[in-house]
């Protein structure tokens, strides 16, 4: 219960940061936008006010890199006297010829180089304009928009004042932002004009054919004016997809991990597991497309889709598994399907992703994978429904309580993709029922837990009376044998043991019934299986103590109890010393410290009318006989190094107590019920006592 009382408290608390982190999100994104004074166009003087003009051009254009100059780390296409007259004239908003700040800022995405007379060109391209600062001007800056496909580089005056991404080597560029970079001093005394020159990179995945067309170098325009309100520009810039569902990342990655902790506990309950990969990978997936789409991210976009692409992976691919063995059908049929559907639902998101890095050519093939993305959900759902049917038919009503998260997550798909994505409208509905949907698995698997918590005490005080039985059963003072020093020592691996002994003295005509043994298995099947032989061994000397009798009785009474075998040595000592001794797979026991030789035979309940072996031979006074379990000779230690019959034998060389035995293979490293029975005859002979 204090685990318990703390998983509550835990989820509590999220729950209610999660909510306070929703609110504040949700009012931060209505702020209203600052809006600028009109400007005149970019290509004549900035008058000397405190307003900010828009670079909308004329700009000059060129497609490729710019070479490389010998002893000159600046680009020859960045340099100022570099004559640009032949190269394309381009205009970033051709429709206005005036764009204001307010206007830029507002404007969103604009056609890119592709619907500029480059339609699928992709790789570098260069933008140069020349402009006019205003007279005495100083802390000026360049507010790069935030569109651009995909990173750049600004050259001012030659010089390199900034960029976002990395053009060479190994491509990477990030989620899109505005970025303000400071225009140096130097650049703005003396009147003189300013070059400005752009380096743009562009991926693969611009050149798809079902693109939209647009794409490609600058799509927004770049404004230049004061520093201080062009840093109030960039902060009035709201990326709606910037502010991520913080309620639904946090709740989906704390019930994801609540179930991976109870699954810590209670190992045997895969349903904690597969639906704590699938909620944490889908928290991560959210988490994922907030980066991606947060402005100042410093995580590259390459990282995050990387990222994005396997926590994708595995919620989609842990969620029929959760489903499956939350509703008890874990069936290889369904197995099977999760894999082929897999594997399908995965090669569109690989697809993009060898695009984006340029692992990939933008063929027309490719594209129609890509565009097949959404076709794989339609197996996926199918193989949801079939689950949940099988679910239906397995466990009846209860079925529909187990149903509800799928339930909600349906709902929420439903209302997202048929009203939310194209009108905007119930957000709010939408939010709430994909936040129900971890808070439904939280309930239903605390429900779960807490029964199992129960079954769990239930069973914990099963194995106590089971032990306490078994207790009753083995003999805890050993009768006293006339003519016979007997010693036993029993240390079970675990509460309730599998070994077992019987020593059953014969009144009638002095002999004594030793019985030793080891079943199949551990824990509380073993201990029940033990308690059947050892009654099985009472009720069969009551009527003959004949060693082979004995273990004829009890392999009929395990044969057809499926896994119940068990191996068994049944030792008949007389008065005179004369022993004869029965085998059914045990271990031979040792007389004087040398291995008896006794034939092998099969254990117990492994065939019916099975054949034991018969060994007879005489104790003479000062003989002892040493019965071990298995348990000593496969102790092992921590190097995996065996206890081993060589230990034995060296020390059983002299003399030495059953208990020495015991605890010299427990302390090497017990893994198996250890016992030892030591019979030791002696020269008087004064009848029985018990």
């Amino acid at each position: 219960m204090p685990r318990l009382r703390f998983l509550v408290s835990y989820l509590v608390f999220l729950y209610l940061f999660a909510v306070l982190a929703h609110a504040q999100a949700h009012g931060n994104s209505i702020q209203d936008h600052p809006t600028g004074s009109a400007v005149s166009n970019a290509g004549v003087p900035v008058l000397p006010n405190p307003s900010a003009v828009a670079l909308n051009g004329p700009w000059k254009f060129r497609t490729g890199d710019s070479p490389k100059v010998t002893g000159s780390q600046i680009p020859l296409w960045a340099q100022t006297n570099f004559d640009d007259s032949g190269w394309q004239d381009y205009t970033i908003d051709p429709k206005h010829s005036a764009v204001t700040a307010a206007e830029a800022i507002q404007a969103g995405e604009l056609p890119g180089w592709q619907s500029h007379g480059h339609p699928g060109y992709t790789g570098y391209a260069w933008y140069r304009i020349r402009f006019q600062p205003p007279p005495d001007a100083d802390s000026q800056a360049l507010l790069m928009p935030q569109y651009v496909d995909e990173a750049y580089e600004v050259y001012l005056n030659g010089r390199r004042i900034g960029g976002l991404g990395s053009l060479d080597g190994w491509h990477l560029h990030y989620p899109p932002q505005p970025k303000l970079f400071s225009i140096p001093v130097t650049a703005l005394k003396g009147g003189q004009a300013i070059t400005l020159a752009v380096r743009v990179w562009s991926a693969n995945s611009d050149a798809l054919p079902s693109e939209h067309n647009l794409d490609g170098g600058l799509r927004g325009l770049p404004l230049f004016g004061p520093s201080g309100l062009l840093y109030i520009f960039r902060q009035s810039v709201q990326d709606p997809t910037s502010q991520g569902n913080l309620f639904d990342i946090t709740a989906y990655a704390a019930v994801g991990i609540l179930c991976l902790f109870l699954f810590f506990f209670s190992r045997r309950q895969r349903e904690y597991l597969w639906a704590g990969v699938s909620l944490t990978g889908l928290a991560v997936v959210a988490a994922g497309t907030a980066i991606r789409g947060a402005q100042q991210a410093s995580i590259p976009s390459e990282a995050a889709y990387a990222v994005l692409v396997v926590a994708y992976c595995l919620g989609f691919f842990a969620l029929p598994l959760a489903a499956m063995y939350l509703l008890g059908v874990p069936r290889a049929l369904w197995r099977r399907a999760n894999y082929v559907i897999f594997a399908v639902l995965a090669t569109p998101l690989l697809v993009w992703f060898g695009l984006s890095l340029g692992l990939l050519p933008a063929t027309a093939f490719l594209d129609r994978v890509n565009s097949m993305s959404l076709l794989p959900y339609l197996p996926f759902i199918a193989l949801l429904l079939a689950i949940a049917a099988d679910g239906l038919r397995t466990l009846g009503r209860k079925a529909w309580l187990l149903l509800t998260p799928g339930l909600l997550w349906a709902c929420y798909l439903i209302l997202f993709e048929l009203v939310v994505a194209s009108s905007g409208r119930f957000v709010l509905a939408a939010d709430l029922l994909a936040a129900c949907v971890p808070l439904a698995v939280l309930i239903i698997f605390l429900m779960r837990f807490t029964e199992q918590q129960r079954e769990n005490v239930r069973l914990v005080d099963d194995t106590r009376q089971a032990q306490e039985v078994q207790q009753v059963l083995l003999p805890e003072e050993l009768p006293q044998i006339a003519g016979l020093t007997i010693e036993s020592e029993y240390r079970p691996a675990r509460e309730v043991g599998g070994d077992f002994f019987q020593i059953v003295p014969q009144p009638t005509d002095g002999s004594v019934l030793i019985v030793v043994g080891d079943v199949t298995g551990k824990g509380l099947q073993a201990g029940m299986l033990v308690a059947l032989i050892v009654g099985a061994i009472r009720t069969q000397a009551e009527t003959s103590s004949d060693p082979l009798r004995v273990l004829q009785a009890l392999n009929r009474r395990l044969c057809g109890r499926g896994h119940a075998h068990a191996t068994c040595l049944a030792l008949r000592i007389e008065p005179d010393g004369s022993a004869t001794l029965a085998n059914a797979g045990h271990l031979p026991p040792y007389l004087n410290g040398k291995e008896l030789q006794i034939e092998g035979a099969l254990p117990l309940g492994m065939l019916e009318g099975a054949e034991f072996s018969v060994t007879q031979f005489q104790l003479a006074p000062g003989d002892r006989l040493m019965l071990l379990s298995d348990g000593i000779a496969e102790a092992h230690d921590k190097h995996g190094q065996l206890f081993g019959f060589e230990r034995i034998q060296a020390m059983l060389q002299k003399p030495i107590t059953a208990a020495a035995i015991a605890t010299a293979a427990q302390n090497f490293g017990q893994e198996d019920d250890i016992s030892v029975l030591s019979v030791t005859r002696i020269a008087d002979m004064k009848g029985v006592t018990t």
